[in-house]
């Protein structure tokens, strides 16, 4: 199913100096005592590098297929530059089949927040991030909700350097989405936002959820990455790939909402769904007590972002991500 690969490197440093053009190689670098797995395409032409990377959260896997299928769908003989991917971004985590390496459990996009120094997690994603600020022109992060988690295909983009914030928003021109969420600095210490703070444009794509991967997910991933790279000149646009005439909402404020209580789910709204003040999220019955209780939508109109998907909750665990509605996207060109 997948291409075979006949070029191999201990490192990319190695494989940026010696990989030939119009090729693909595969590199296993070592981090500390683990392996970590790269994917080099090198193009025929010169152009810009593209950092193309999922499953920094374990337990994501849409994206990791969608970097499979990109690699048979990328013909290196008309990619001008370079696409540098890392399918599994976190391997400890996705070995474990969970969101964070089972180790230290720190959730490997939020290090650059306030991140607890002196664990792996924060010791790896300093050195990842050193890679991708040496080699990339353009940074794309792939997510998928999780295991329980069902999220609707959506955009962040780090807009904490205006002018690397409108290079990835020029990126995502032909990508279909429901919204855009523009991250500003304060945005938890996400990859994204430190990616950008040294002038890369950064964008993360959110599609799919659940204890597998699910195939409109990936190819919704794949669309998006090839959408983006054909703007970004690095393969011929197609005349599909034109201007869409869709309009992503855009949203610059979020609301996460927690359970208050362990129980069982009995109800949900879809992630995608626009929703009015007071109408319903989520209805579960409470555990012991056995008492219905209901969470509402608190704005006035919200977009549902993410939403939990699994039958049992508990208390303090992540319920849903709403999306205040600002106005539909208007494209700069």
């Amino acid at each position: 199913m997948f291409k075979e690969i006949n070029l191999h490197f201990r490192t990319l440093a190695e494989a940026q100096a010696g990989q030939s053009l119009d090729s693909i190689a595969v590199i296993h670098e070592r981090f500390e005592d683990r392996e970590v797995t790269f994917l080099r395409l090198q193009g025929l032409k010169e152009g810009p590098t593209v950092w193309l990377q999922a499953a920094l959260h374990g337990d994501e896997y849409d994206g990791i297929l969608a970097c499979m299928h990109l690699l048979e769908k990328v013909d290196t003989g008309l990619l001008s530059g370079t696409i540098v991917m890392c399918p599994v971004a976190n391997p400890e985590a996705f070995l474990a089949k969970a969101n964070g390496n089972p180790a230290d459990g720190v959730n490997m996009n939020r290090i650059f927040g306030n991140p607890s120094q002196d664990s792996y997690s924060y010791r790896y994603g300093r050195w990842l991030l050193g890679h991708i600020l040496s080699q990339a022109d353009y940074f794309i992060d792939l997510h998928g909700g999780g295991h329980y988690l069902e999220v609707c295909p959506f955009a962040m983009v780090a807009s904490n350097r205006p002018e690397a914030f409108e290079r990835a928003m020029q990126l995502l021109r032909d990508v279909e989405l429901t919204a855009i969420y523009e991250c500003s600095e304060q945005s938890k210490g996400m990859f994204i936002n430190e990616v950008c703070r040294h002038g890369i444009p950064a964008v993360l794509l959110e599609s799919g959820g659940g204890l597998s991967w699910e195939e409109e997910a990936v190819a919704q991933h794949v669309k998006s990455v090839l959408a983006m790279l054909g703007r970004a000149s690095m393969l011929p646009m197609a005349p599909a790939d034109h201007p869409s005439e869709a309009t992503p909402y855009c949203v610059r404020e979020i609301t996460e909402l927690r359970f208050e209580v362990d129980g069982l789910q009995l109800e949900r709204a879809s992630a995608g769904r626009i929703l009015d003040k007071g109408e319903l999220l989520l209805e579960l019955v409470s555990y012991p007590e056995f008492q219905r209780k209901v969470i509402a939508n608190p704005l006035d109109r919200a977009l549902v972002l993410s939403i939990h998907t699994a039958a049992s909750l508990k208390k303090g665990e992540y319920a849903v991500m709403l999306g205040k509605i600002e106005k539909n996207y208007t494209w700069k060109e």
